[in-house]
Order: C-alpha cells, then structure tokens, then sequence
C-alpha cells in the first residue's frame, strides 16, 4: 500500500512569509523562523519509512530553494490553482492520480505536532474516509484521505470554505456531514502564526525539554534562543 504526507510550503523569503510575526521580529528573522519549522516539520516526517514526502510548494520557481533547504529525498510539485481550496483539490488528485492510496495533508506551521499523529492518520484511514486534525485557531493542521472514495469527497470539501477564517473547521465538518463521509478526528494542536503563538512555542519547546530531554523541532529551538537574545 502506497501512503504519502503532503507538505504545503512556502519558499521562506523575507516579507512572503510569518508576515503576522513582524514586527515583532523582523522580516528576515521571520523568515529564518519559518526555515527551521519546514526543515525540522520535513525531518520529523522522513523518520516514517513507509510514507513517501511530498512537498507541494509556492510560489512558482521555488523548487531549487527549496531542494536546497529539505534535500532530495523529497518529491516536489507545484500548488495548482487560484486559492487553497483549488490548491488542496490539485494536490489531492494529483496524490490519487500517482496511486496513493492514502493521502495526507499537512502544513509547515506546526514544528512541534507529534509524529504519532501522523501514525493515527494512517490507521484510521483503514475504516475512515477522511481525518482531520482541528487547530485551536478553528482551522485544521491535518487533513487525511482514503482514495477508495475520493471521486465522492474533492473537490467538494475544499468548496466554499472562508479560508483563513475562524470557520474552517466548523465548515470542513459540515461539509463531510453532508456528503456523508465516515469522519476521524485526530486531538486538537496548534498552529504557529501570531506573536501570542510564539511565546506558546517557546513555552511549549522548553517545557518539552525539561521533561523530556530532547525536542523534535531542533533548528526551531535553536533559533528561537538566539532571537530572544538578539530581540531582549
């Protein structure tokens, strides 16, 4: 069975990027910022030997950054389309097109998201249609398919969805109610795009490591001690 994890990406370049970070960081600290969430989000995910890494980037012509920052042990494709929900749709049926039969969305602003989410995905989707993992923003970090049915569920979905909105996972549910897709729901995470969200990374990174003694998001950790050093 052919599984694959999905990564919406940003080339991360100054002023296009954790645009709601500045000005409490700079662009250019922004933009280092969302470098190590896609490197650290990117190196989690290779860890699962049995799914392949998609990274579905924007905007045009950013793949040779991109391949420089990930590597290549990645596949690359191109967001398609006008608006996220065209862009979603796009990248789904071009996963379902290759003959995967489980597909996975994710995004690049949750560095810390637990790599067993990703795991659950992948079992739920034996008896699931779709999994969705809700973000406390009211948007979702996740977003999974069966193919089995997917002709019935995109682009329909993706429709009429007031994206960037408080409402999209509200609205993302009613949709699979009225389609009548078997839901899963993965526990709530967070999403990193707001100062108030940074200092919970913060919080979060060093609270993991005094339990813990290690954290996945690596690079995240380490820049974000030197930029409160630079910023204090």
């Amino acid at each position: 069975m052919r599984n694959c994890v999905i990564v919406f990406a940003k080339n991360p370049i100054p002023n296009h990027v954790k645009t709601r970070l500045i000005p409490r960081l700079s662009a250019e600290q922004a933009a280092a910022l969302y470098r190590a969430f896609l490197t650290d989000w990117c190196e989690t995910l290779s860890e699962l030997s049995t799914i392949d890494l998609i990274v579905a980037y924007t905007p045009e012509g950013s793949q040779d950054n991109l391949q420089n920052i990930i590597g290549d042990a990645v596949t690359y494709i191109p967001q398609i389309g006008d608006g996220l929900g065209e862009r979603l749709t796009s990248a789904t049926h071009w996963a379902s097109d290759e003959g995967y039969e489980k597909i996975i969305i994710t995004g690049s602003d949750s560095p810390t998201l637990p790599l067993t989410y990703i795991s659950q995905t992948v079992d739920a989707l034996d008896t699931c249609d779709i999994v969705v993992g809700p973000s406390v923003d009211g948007g979702y970090y996740l977003i999974g398919f069966s193919t089995q049915n997917i002709a019935a569920v995109v682009p329909t979905i993706y429709e009429g969805i007031a994206w960037s909105t408080k409402h999209v996972f509200q609205q993302t549910v009613e949709r699979i109610h009225t389609i009548k897709a078997k839901l899963k729901l993965l526990p709530v995470w967070y999403d990193v795009d707001t100062p108030e969200d940074l200092d919970f990374l913060q919080a979060h990174l060093s609270a993991l490591r005094l339990a813990e003694g290690s954290v996945q998001a690596v690079r995240t950790e380490k820049i974000l001690i030197k930029l409160s050093k630079e910023n204090s």
